[in-house]
This record gives C-alpha cells, structure tokens and sequence, in this order.
C-alpha cells in the first residue's frame, strides 16, 4: 500500500513539473523576445489558464523605472484579455481598449502593488470545445 501511494506521488509530481517546464519553454522561446531593450527580471510566470478562468498575479513595481509588461499564449488559444489594477482597484489599463495588445509599458510616480488579471476573450462561437493551455506573463525593465 505504501508504494502505491508514493508510486502516485512521484507520477502526480512528475506530471506537474512537466507542465509548468513546458510553460517556462513557451515564455522563453516566444514571450522573452517581446521584451525587446528591456531586461527581463528573470522571473518566469506561466500558468496553464482554462478558458473560463481568470487569473491574478500581485507584483509590487518601484517608482521612477519604466516596465514592460508581456503576455503571451499558446497559438491555438483564443486571444488574451488583460488589465492591471492598482490595489483599490483603480483601472490602469486594459488591454481590450488596445486592440488586445500583448504588452504594455509604463512608469508610476509611485511605488505600488499592481494587480494584472488574464482571461480569454469569450468567442463568437459557443458550441466549440473549451481550450486550457500556456499562458505566460513577464516583466522587464529600462535601467
């Protein structure tokens, strides 16, 4: 019975860390790129989103610094709606008002606790299959 039970734990462990690896391939090979002249913080954040999700990630940005922000999803996912909140939740951007451009660039006058949630945009079509797969997000900076 043990080794059934630490034979799931390896496989469920293995399992995870394969889809979170694949993740952090998809963000270095077509999201990094983005960046451009922006030194990337060397944080990888990927998540496998499903199409009726949304996701948030808190990250705390410095006054004074330009950022850029990237998001990036696998090609055969529909597109990605983003927007970033401050922490009283006072809308800074959203990306639905950009044609749904995949990144931004800002600086702040203060430092703040930014908030970026993703979804999908809802198709046109219903009746299709729901989708999950990659979505990455990364953060660069001009010195």
């Amino acid at each position: 019975m043990k080794y059934y039970l630490l034979s799931a734990l390896l496989v469920f462990y293995f399992s995870v860390n394969l889809v979170f690896s694949q993740c952090r391939d998809f963000a270095k090979e077509h999201c990094k790129p983005k960046l451009e002249n922006y030194i990337h913080d060397g944080n990888y954040n990927g998540v496998v989103l499903n199409q009726d999700e949304e996701v948030e990630l808190h990250k705390a940005f410095f006054s004074g610094q330009k950022y850029r922000i990237v998001v990036g999803c696998e090609d055969n996912m529909p597109t990605i709606h983003f927007k970033i909140t401050d922490s009283d939740l006072n809308l800074i951007f959203d990306n639905e008002e950009s044609n749904y451009t995949d990144f931004f660039d800002f600086e702040l006058d203060e430092a703040k606790t930014l908030i970026i949630s993703l979804d999908f945009v809802e198709e046109e079509n219903p009746g299709l299959e729901l989708e999950n797969g990659c979505v990455s997000i990364l953060f660069g900076m001009k010195l």
